[in-house]
């Protein structure tokens, strides 16, 4: 997975490493993590590690590698106006990310243990602001050269992109295109509770078609989580140090995928199980501290503290629904939309719908479920959907293989001819041979990065 590899100096530097080491492929991803500044989602004390590509945590506030949301992003194969759920959203980095992605009619879920934490999450997402971020190639209006450097620069993330956009990697054309989108439509604000996912019922909640787990879970914990899943939806999370994608195939049947083993911090089950560390902050590559640790708590203070903390209680975790108003219309599905002005256009025909007044159907409409007029898809297009779903798969672990194994071919060339012991005009052509072979290995790497329209492949 490149794992440390793709550090960069701002924030668009991080998103092209990622790119180029072939973990970003999609270019819904790709805008996505190019809008939403990693650094505004960073406690403070942590925003010079903000474009390294290692986890962060401060206190209770974790946040994983860049290359693992990335990952995450790409095996959970977001649709526009997907209901998504996140267990363990932290600082709500990873579910701002996933907003771009479904659009204002996607449901953007997020559970978290630590009441702090959830309120450091909202602070963040009302002072959001999608990057700026418009690419100019060649000359600009005024007939001078010049980079693309966006407006606004108040901001530092922003003010990097002069930087970074001198550079050989920029965005895609199509990347470019969904920021434009981004930066225009009405933005996806996800919703956050205090609670245990422990204690998350499916009969007190929707159905969610992409559910994913931000911390390591027991296999139990995939079992049950499950049950929210939609048909057709997907699960993706660490469980028992693998990290797998299952897929709801029917009402009975699941399907699982190993990805990667990973190792992942423990989901919480109660307060009771967060322990404060004497080193809460971490070393970075080099071995240098990020930052001071807090002194350790009392006992009396680490019980205060849990009680100000304590979650919902066992049983209600519900997240409120979104009640219809012409406000918020535009965040609805487009068949409900659709049907909504149909009956205020008859309304004012005569038929049987405008025997009631229009106050009286903006009150009906405040009652009418969101997938109320949502075609359920019959068994053929889901099985349809699910063997596009892994064809694509299947090639994309060919694909690695094939990858793998030229590079195991290549390496034991080049130890065969180091090996040789070859002189003179042997060791020249041995030379050739071994420098033909490594440009080789560039070139092929250079076609993988042009090729902007594949399709979004499951990330290993």
């Amino acid at each position: 997975m490149c794992a440390w590899r793709c550090s960069g100096r701002n924030n668009l530097d991080l998103c092209m490493q990622l790119k180029s080491n072939g973990i970003i492929k999609s270019p819904a991803v790709e805008a996505s993590f190019i809008a939403t500044d990693r650094k505004h989602f960073c406690p403070e004390e942590m925003e010079d590690y903000a474009y390294d590509d290692r986890p962060i945590r401060h206190q209770h506030v974790h946040m994983s590698a860049p290359h693992i949301y990335a990952s995450a992003l790409e095996t959970l194969d977001l649709k526009e106006g997907c209901k998504f759920l996140c267990i363990g959203s932290g600082s709500g980095y990873f579910c701002t990310l996933v907003g771009h992605i479904i659009g204002p009619t996607g449901i953007n879920h997020g559970i978290e243990i630590f009441e702090e934490v959830v309120e450091f999450a909202n602070v963040k997402a009302a002072t959001y602001k999608p990057m700026s971020c418009k690419v100019l190639e060649g000359k600009s209006e005024a007939g001078t050269e010049e980079s693309a450097a966006p407006t606004d620069a108040k901001s530092d993330a922003n003010s990097d992109w002069e930087r970074s956009s001198r550079g050989q990697s920029i965005p895609g054309k199509k990347a470019q295109k969904i920021l434009e989108e981004i930066k225009k439509r009405y933005r996806n604000v996800p919703q956050y509770i205090v609670g245990n996912c422990f204690d998350l019922k499916p009969e007190n909640n929707i159905r969610y078609d992409r559910i994913y787990v931000a911390a390591g879970a027991p296999k139990s914990m995939c079992k049950t989580l499950c049950n929210f899943l939609e048909i057709g939806g997907s699960l993706v999370g660490p469980f028992d140090d693998r990290f797998v994608k299952v897929t709801r195939r029917s009402e009975t049947s699941f399907s699982e995928e190993l990805k990667a083993q990973v190792r992942f911090a423990p989901l919480l089950r109660s307060l009771e199980d967060a322990t404060y560390s004497s080193e809460d902050s971490e070393e970075n590559e080099e071995g240098e501290e990020a930052t001071a640790s807090p002194p350790k708590p009392s006992k009396r203070e680490s019980q205060v503290k849990r009680r100000r903390l304590s979650p919902q209680k066992s049983g209600c975790l519900t997240f409120s629904p979104i009640i219809w108003s012409p406000r918020n219309h535009i965040a609805f599905p487009k068949l409900f939309k659709s049907s909504i002005i149909s009956i205020l256009i008859l309304q004012k025909r005569n038929c049987l719908i405008s025997k009631l007044p229009r106050h009286t159907w903006f009150y009906v409409f405040t009652f009418m479920n969101r997938d109320w007029f949502h075609a359920k898809k019959s068994e053929l297009e889901l099985l349809r959907e699910l063997l596009k779903n892994e064809t694509r798969a299947r090639k994309a672990a060919e694909s690695r293989a094939e990858k793998a194994e030229a590079e195991r071919d290549r390496a034991l060339m080049i130890n065969m001819f180091l090996r040789s012991g070859t002189t003179g005009r042997g060791e020249n052509r041995s030379t050739n041979l071994i420098r033909a072979m490594i440009l080789g290995e560039q070139e092929n790497s250079d076609n993988d990065d042009e090729d902007d329209d594949g399709e979004s492949d499951a990330s290993a």
